[in-house]
């Protein structure tokens, strides 16, 4: 009688494939450089004084700090002692025996392993040197899916846009699929998928700080998902997974992430001229920090000391971008000559609101609200001015939330004008009212809607796709619409860009996270956001304090610009004013 599952018998242990005993590590992925000097010693300081005879309490605190910075919501993200440990956690949580497990081919060799270990069947999907979807549409009928982008070993990598198609019909499945989308390498890419987590509930994303902050031997990973399906994994993990050593270290590395992310930001640059120089050995184009070389280089580089990952049955081998000299010594070993480093432009986004922005909206919007208002509460006096008096308060972007707080102050203080008595609540709002306001507001939102499609043709577009795309920076939006009146921005826009709306608690301005996730997406070093209410300045700045490495500034529109305007912040009368200054004074 066996002791173990049948199924587990003639499952190898997992081995590293053979290498050259010495040599530079070009072989691993590993980051190009160790960590900074002043945060070693920073760490060192931390450790010396940590109570090795007690157990790690600090992972519910880094977790917190670690979602703030990447505006997830409450117990939407998962630490894990690497990034292979929390998908090994997927798999044990959603895998019965028997169930069929998507991966790339090629791709990463533990994932066959993971799969197997709990039971899986693997189906391979073949993807060549590239990452051609077609293949991944049939494979929709697998319990996960595991998407590695970029791919290793090739760097294969698409576009969120492009990757859509996919996501939506794996969502749109009777029983659909859990897609596991591992960015193991994102930060070398030209954008993320981070914008995918908040609309697709059957899908988590998976990332490591191995190279983002050069942490490989800290073992340290995360997952970002619905809260719901992260609080089942989190319930999985055993207690005290993740050692004080490793926490602490994650802690230390946040504090310096400006250091290792202009380490990170070098990379794919480097990466693009080693792979210019070396066209006799066809690198397939990649967006990690590594090059697929076929035919096999390996003999002429580790006979120059250069270690580097054999790919056997491929005649091919995959080689880690290091440092510059690293890199130039690869070149030099393979018969060419690397480049000069070429200038690097800063990654720029420019992020937008809709409502006085990008739309002229105001009128159709008081319109609805009033009509809606008038169908609620018959007796209730309302005006313009009350609508402007809750924009300026803060905290009522959303014009469900403005009318169910309005019938909320209307029940406390009678039907008088209320207009003052918004006015006089600037500065602290109506916090004690605020249960009453969440218990109006989905009522109050069905109303609005409805009469909302009946004032949608008062509304114009402010500024055309081709003045924006003029500009040459990344364009975004971040709106208070919920998901369905976004939509009807974009037909009275005649164009759609990359956007986050109100879709959950979360996302809701002032709340930074929307913010966040785009600064995320575009892989974005400086960030305008271009505004016109008290909430869109308090969002930009809470981003800020989040993200300090990033170069963040608010941009004041409207005729009431002045009054959540400050120093430092762009002002202006109008975005089509702003367009030209872009790329002057704010460049």
């Amino acid at each position: 009688m066996s002791l173990l599952r049948p199924d587990l018998i003639d499952l190898p242990a997992y081995q590293r494939p053979p290498e050259p005993p010495a040599g530079m590590r070009l072989h691993m992925n590993e980051a190009a450089s160790d960590w900074p000097e002043a945060a070693r010693n920073a760490l060192l300081e931390r450790l010396r004084d940590l109570p090795f005879h007690q157990y790690p309490e600090r992972q519910g605190e880094l977790t917190e700090r670690l979602r703030q910075r990447l505006g997830a919501p409450e117990g939407g993200l998962l630490l894990g002692p690497s990034s292979g440990a929390l998908l090994d956690l997927v798999a044990m949580a959603g895998l019965s025996a028997g169930d069929a497990v998507a991966i790339p081919d090629p791709g990463f060799s533990l994932y066959p392993l993971l799969a197997r270990r709990h039971g899986g069947r693997v189906r391979r999907v073949p993807q060549g040197t590239g990452f051609p979807l077609e293949p991944w549409f049939e494979a929709l009928d697998c319990r996960q899916i595991w998407l590695t982008l970029p791919n290793n070993p090739t760097g294969a990598w698409i576009a969120p846009e492009e990757l859509e198609p996919l996501l939506a019909a794996a969502a749109a499945r009777p029983d659909p699929p859990l897609v596991v989308l591992d960015e193991a390498y994102a930060e070398f890419a030209p954008a993320t998928h981070r914008l995918a987590v908040d609309r697709y509930p059957n899908l988590v994303l998976l990332r490591t700080f191995s190279k983002a902050l050069a942490s490989a031997a800290w073992r340290i990973g995360y997952l970002i998902g619905d809260p719901a399906l992260v609080s089942r994994l989190a319930s999985l993990q055993l207690p005290y997974s993740l050692p004080a050593a490793s926490l602490e270290a994650l802690d230390v590395a946040l504090d310096f992430a400006a250091e290792f992310e202009a380490a990170v930001r070098a990379i794919p640059e480097r990466r693009d001229r080693l792979s210019a120089a070396l066209t006799s050995y066809r690198p397939a184009p990649s967006a990690a920090n590594f090059l697929y070389l076929s035919p096999d280089p390996s003999t002429p580089l580790e006979a120059a000391g250069l270690k580097v990952r054999r790919l056997p049955g491929a005649d091919a081998a995959r080689i880690t971008v290091g440092t510059e000299e690293a890199t130039s010594r690869v070149a030099s070993a393979l018969g060419a000559s690397l480049a000069a480093p070429a200038h690097r432009s800063r990654r720029r986004l420019l992020v937008l609101d809709i409502d006085g922005v990008l739309i002229d909206a105001d009128r159709s919007f008081m319109e609805a609200v009033a009509r809606a208002l008038a169908e609620l509460r018959p007796a209730l006096p309302w005006s313009d001015a009350a609508f402007r008096a809750f924009k300026r308060l803060g905290g009522f972007n959303n014009d469900f939330r403005l009318t169910a707080g309005a019938l909320a102050l209307a029940e406390a203080h009678g039907h008088g004008d209320l207009e003052p008595l918004i006015e006089d609540a600037m500065g602290r709002g109506f916090p004690e009212l605020e249960a009453r306001i969440q218990a109006l507001e989905p009522a109050a939102q069905i109303v609005v809607q409805k009469h909302y499609a009946g004032t949608l043709h008062l509304e114009r577009p402010l500024v055309s796709l081709d003045e924006l795309q003029a500009t040459g920076w990344d364009l975004a939006v971040l709106t208070g619409r919920p998901p369905e009146e976004l939509e009807l921005a974009w037909r009275v826009l005649g164009f759609q860009l990359p956007a986050v709306c109100d879709a959950a608690p979360h996302l809701r301005k002032p709340e930074p996270a929307g913010l966040l996730q785009l600064a995320d997406a575009f892989r974005a070093e400086a960030i305008l956001f271009a505004g016109d209410t008290v909430d869109d300045a308090g969002c930009l700045r809470a981003a800020a304090a989040l993200r300090p490495e990033l170069a963040w500034r608010f941009a004041a529109l409207g005729p009431g610009r002045a009054r959540f305007a400050s120093p430092g912040d762009v002002q202006s009368a109008s975005l089509r004013d702003l367009l030209p200054m872009l790329n002057q004074e704010l460049s």
